[in-house]
């Protein structure tokens, strides 16, 4: 009958109920749940002994409810009928919810928790599945070589420099890298690049994120800014985004460039046809792509090296634009200038968000 009235228990409407019936004093053990009831504060007690070995300041209850209360509470809900019923798994979940959130102060979230209690009526036993915890930050990678997520041919990566002092903290068992976009190995990134840094079962939250920020800075190889909490939806936001980027690469030519010549160059503005370049035909599927370049200029430094500095759409391969790809880049700066090239550097400078 929980859905009978509102602002009162279901304990509470058992006993108006007995009394419209005259059923005289309360039942002993229910023949649907069978006590359980009765040992709620049992159960919030062990649910409250397991969460004492984690930090968190959400939660919510669910439960695994054996079958045979299933099968009794469908054989009441038979002859009773189910217009006013509500499972007794909601009320569990929810009468056990307030027990442990009067024991530990925390509050429910049943969108968003840090733990999810989880009591397995079959077994008799308290689970807890922790939630993953996701903090937004900037990087700038400034060294070259390495790489931003696992990879097998280099010993370290963006990530694992960032995970260290997080995993040192909150003591979780794994961690995951979300970023909007990367850059090459070979390529420093010198301006803020967002991501989202996610530590599966941590057992500590509450982090100071100054202190994270400051041990990983004193790598010299990647630097981090604005760090705070996140969430997961926030992971969906950054892998949607396409800014422009800005990339300076350093171009030497195989042969002396008139710096005349320099002026074909203007031509790369406008769109640029790639098919998927041959360093990456192997695992990405062989398709045309076009990207605009939206502005370009150039310093000659020599007679044989020239530094250019492009603004072009996300998804650009910038190098191929450069080297021409074997003919798979059109229109290219080895093309232009009929003249074979290599990059000697590669930086991105700024990302447009």
């Amino acid at each position: 009958m929980a859905m009978v009235s509102t602002g009162m228990t279901n304990r509470e409407r058992g006993r108006v109920l007995r009394r419209l019936f005259k059923a005289g004093k309360e039942p002993g053990k229910c023949s649907v749940c069978r006590g359980l009831f009765k040992n709620l504060n049992r159960l919030a007690l062990r649910a409250v002994k397991k969460l004492g070995r984690i930090e968190f300041n959400t939660f919510v209850v669910g439960s695994k409810i054996n079958q045979g209360f299933i099968s009794r509470e469908e054989s009441l809900w038979r002859l009773v009928g189910i217009k006013y019923c509500e499972s007794l798994k909601a009320e569990l979940n929810r009468e056990l919810g307030k027990l442990i959130w009067k024991k530990t102060g925390k509050r429910a979230d049943e969108k968003n928790p840090d733990v999810t209690v989880i009591i397995n009526t079959e077994r008799d036993e308290i689970e807890l599945r922790i939630n993953p915890l996701f903090v937004y930050g900037k990087y700038k990678k400034l060294v070259r070589g390495i790489p931003q997520t696992k990879w097998d041919m280099y010993p370290e990566t963006i990530e694992d420099i960032i995970a260290k002092p997080f995993m040192k903290f909150t003591k979780g068992s794994r961690h995951a890298f979300h970023g909007a976009g990367r850059e090459d190995v070979d390529a420093r990134c010198l301006d803020w690049r967002p991501f989202v840094f996610e530590v599966f079962e941590p057992l500590k939250r509450n982090l100071d994120l100054k202190r994270i920020k400051k041990e990983i800075n004193k790598t010299g190889k990647v630097r981090v800014s604005n760090l705070r909490n996140s969430e997961k939806k926030e992971v969906v936001k950054i892998k949607s985004i396409r800014p422009d980027k800005t990339y300076r690469i350093l171009i030497g030519f195989e042969k002396p460039v008139k710096a005349g010549e320099l002026k074909k160059l203007r031509t790369l503005t406008g769109i640029i046809e790639q098919k998927t370049p041959n360093r990456v035909l192997h695992r990405r599927a062989d398709l045309l792509r076009k990207r605009r370049v939206k502005s370009i200029k150039w310093k000659r430094i020599s007679n044989k090296k020239i530094e250019i500095e492009i603004r072009s759409e996300a998804g650009l391969y910038v190098k191929e634009m450069v080297t021409g790809d074997r003919g798979r880049t059109k229109p290219n700066v080895a093309a232009l200038l009929k003249n074979p090239t290599k990059i000697l550097e590669l930086d991105v400078v700024k990302i447009w968000l």
